[in-house]
């Protein structure tokens, strides 16, 4: 496909990129399928606070090893089962974000009534995030298992690093359908065909939390994010 290797290479860069000229500068990293709330949630902290707070987004399995590596980040925001496991990351306290939703997107030019409708016939391909680092492909898997929609689907599936990158098929219409979160399917609504929410008794809960790795330099954005202005910066991306 024209565009996976570009994908690829991005998911890459957006994960290893992390600023480190100023060590006392803050650096959060986040799963990509948040790059939208979080960052709209750091440009309402920087405004109010004068702080700069850098910015690291790829799928967990990406995030936790740059937090392990680097000793420069700051705050790691997830699914809270994921930070809990995270190897040789010390998190000292968990702060909430919001409540995960999957949906299923659809390229435009289709039309799905309902999620398991990606078994349909027409559906060829179908884009998941990696079942095992990114918090959307762990959750697509326990859908479509749950579902019995396993048996018919798992031909068409077509594994990718992160949500963004699911979005990006999408946008492009080489996939006809994926698994995603509400969040980044609600940034790319005008550019897809539409989204329909899973049944979230098909798939584990999905707590969002912000972990701490590092008090002195997260206090400030932590205490921030347990705001009502934060909330509803949730709330407005399906959180």
């Amino acid at each position: 496909m024209r565009i996976a290797a570009t994908l690829a290479l991005s998911a890459v860069v957006a994960a290893s990129h992390i600023p480190l000229a100023q060590a006392d500068e803050l650096t959060i990293a986040a799963g990509a399928g948040y790059r939208r709330p979080v960052t709209e949630a750091i440009a309402a902290y920087e405004a109010q606070s004068g702080a700069k707070v850098g910015q690291v987004y790829g799928n967990l399995g990406q995030v936790f090893a740059q937090a392990r590596e680097s000793g420069r980040i700051g705050m790691v925001c997830g699914d809270r089962a994921m930070l809990e496991k995270a190897e040789g990351l010390a998190f000292t306290r968990f702060v909430p974000l919001g409540q995960g939703r999957l949906v299923v997107g659809y390229r435009q030019g289709l039309s799905l009534g309902a999620p398991e409708e990606i078994a349909r016939d027409d559906i060829k391909r179908v884009a998941i995030p990696d079942e095992k680092n990114a918090v959307y492909g762990v959750a697509g898997r326990q859908y479509l298992d749950k579902s019995g929609l396993s048996a018919k689907v798992d031909a068409k599936l077509l594994a990718v690093a992160t949500v963004p990158q699911v979005t990006a098929y999408l946008v492009s219409g080489e996939v006809d359908a994926g698994l995603l979160n509400a969040s980044d399917a609600m940034g790319a609504q005008d550019k897809i065909g539409g989204y329909l929410p899973v049944d979230p008794a098909l798939y584990e809960p999905i707590r969002i939390d912000c972990g701490v790795l590092d008090e002195r330099a997260a206090q400030g954005l932590a205490e921030f994010l347990d705001t009502d202005a934060v909330r509803d910066i949730a709330k407005k991306y399906g959180m």
